[in-house]
């Protein structure tokens, strides 16, 4: 798909023979030869961050290579991944209302509001829902998504996925921000059919068979730094299935906004240099659609200023 990046970003690159990070901005990629990845970009995060402008300056001249030459890859694998559920007031409103006992005779507006005063009350007095994912289940963002044959109810959950720049252990909320190095688009592919299944329910979600397999978890195509970018809460998120519009919400109507993701999660575990925070999707997923993926169907996940994802289903070979 054809790609231009406003600013700048990072990037991993293939031109055939191997991969390569890059700094991209507008239609043109300057190979960073100075690091081997992106995470090793990222572990000089300090030094590197104040020679992106400099260098992004040399591509305006028309320097670098064409980005349409070049194969995008997944920005980079993290060490660790943390991930927020039901962080969107949409999603936890959408939640709650598809949940409702068959006795229930409270309006769908007396819901939405009894849910509203829930998710309220939870900020004030609670604390996010984090669990952990693989980055064996990083695909790039122009990757197929492998569809597993034992499950049939595939969904699709487009996110905001902060990327940490510094190393973090028990950092508070107002100094949370100064370890995110930028932003990238994830999508966090679930298989719903297998996320709960009755004979594991008691002990909770089976996270590792459900989100975790291979190509669920298209990333990227870039990393935006934090500098490059408005207040992220501006950040409008979208999925769209086969040209349809399924998802749209602002970063602002976070539950629990980056700050205090990446404030719980350093307090669970140490961050270090690019490892992803996702934080959560809006409502629109394929429960809400009773509609689940199928061989064949295209999934564009994007982020304004960060960019956009393209992937296409197919049967997972046996």
């Amino acid at each position: 798909m054809t790609r231009w990046v406003d600013g700048y970003a990072l990037g991993t690159f293939s031109d055939g023979s191997g991969e390569f990070p890059g700094l991209v901005s507008g239609e043109r990629v300057l190979p960073l030869q100075e690091w081997e990845t992106v995470r090793d970009l990222l572990e000089d995060w300090e030094a590197a961050s104040t020679r992106l402008p400099e260098l992004a300056s040399t591509l305006a001249a028309g320097d670098g290579r064409s980005l349409a030459a070049l194969s995008v890859r997944a920005p980079l694998r993290p060490r660790q991944i943390l991930q927020a559920g039901a962080n969107y007031r949409s999603h936890v409103a959408e939640i709650v209302l598809s949940g409702r006992e068959p006795d229930d005779t409270r309006s769908d507006d007396e819901v939405r509001r009894d849910a509203e005063k829930m998710m309220d009350d939870k900020v004030r007095t609670g604390s996010p829902f984090l669990f952990s994912g693989l980055p064996a289940a990083i695909c790039g963002p122009d990757d197929d998504v492998l569809l597993p044959a034992e499950s049939a109810q595939v969904d699709w959950e487009a996110e905001l996925t902060a990327v940490i720049g510094r190393t973090a252990h028990r950092v508070p909320r107002e100094r949370a921000l100064q370890h995110v190095a930028g932003f990238t688009v994830c999508n966090d592919i679930s298989a719903r059919d297998l996320q709960f299944p009755a004979e594991h329910r008691p002990l909770g979600g089976d996270w590792v068979r459900a989100k975790n397999r291979p190509t669920f978890l298209p990333t990227g195509p870039f990393i935006t730094p934090i500098t490059v970018l408005p207040d992220y809460r501006q950040l409008a998120i979208t999925l769209d299935l086969n040209g349809e519009r399924k998802q749209s919400d602002v970063a602002a109507n976070l539950l629990f906004d980056v700050e205090a993701l990446v404030a719980a999660a350093s307090a669970a575990t140490t961050l270090y240099p690019g490892d992803l925070v996702l934080t959560g999707s809006p409502a629109g997923n394929g429960g809400k659609w009773r509609r689940w993926l199928e061989p064949g169907d295209v999934l564009e996940a994007g982020i304004s200023g960060i960019g956009v994802q393209r992937n296409t289903c197919v049967e997972e070979p046996r």
